[in-house]
């Protein structure tokens, strides 16, 4: 069965600047852990936590914005607000963060490879060519994820590599995504 990810043939092309935006950051975020290992742990958790909200609100914004043109917005919807909620939290309480970053990040990371893979797929039934580099993008991420996840205890070092890697791999998934999207309009535009 063929999954449509789009109800009508109008996708507002305005709205992937905000998932480009949010792709850009999560990049910039990825890069900036890689090339800062020195930097202090608390600042990496702060720097995580403010990240998490900025892309929560990017996300609940164009999932608001779609309503009436992404199928799945809800699960966009829902997907910012609990990052944005779980930002906030975190940001609240750095020291829980420290404690607990390793495990945070791994899972989060792991929800978004999956949430990439099940976009993938929905990008292949919707007919878009290049959805195989979006699913390896997602794989990636997950496999990322599950190295946090499986081995936090390499150090603060191979945590901030590896952390940053899946930052910076969430990061070209949105991008991607959004030049996607931008060309999905064009293409639906030019056929009207």
């Amino acid at each position: 069965m063929e999954v449509v990810v789009y109800k009508s043939a109008r996708v507002p092309s305005r709205y992937w600047v905000l998932m480009l935006l949010s792709g850009i950051l999560l990049s910039i975020l990825g890069v900036w852990i890689i090339l800062s290992p020195l930097q202090s742990y608390l600042s990496l958790s702060l720097t995580f936590a403010a990240g998490m909200i900025i892309t929560g609100f990017f996300e609940a914004i164009v999932s608001l914005m779609s309503i009436r043109h992404i199928e799945r917005w809800g699960w966009l919807l829902a997907s910012g607000l609990i990052d944005i909620a779980i930002g906030s939290y975190l940001f609240s309480y750095p020291s829980i963060t420290m404690m607990l970053l390793p495990i945070i990040i791994g899972f989060w990371l792991l929800v978004r490879g999956i949430m990439g893979i099940g976009s993938a797929i929905d990008m292949r039934a919707y007919g878009i060519s290049s959805w195989g580099w979006i699913l390896f993008n997602s794989l990636v991420v997950v496999f990322f994820s599950v190295g946090i996840l499986a081995y936090p205890a390499f150090g603060i070092a191979n945590l901030i590599i590896w952390t940053g890697l899946a930052f910076l791999g969430a990061g070209i998934f949105r991008i991607v995504i959004s030049i996607k999207i931008k060309e999905i309009s064009r293409r639906v535009s030019g056929h009207m």
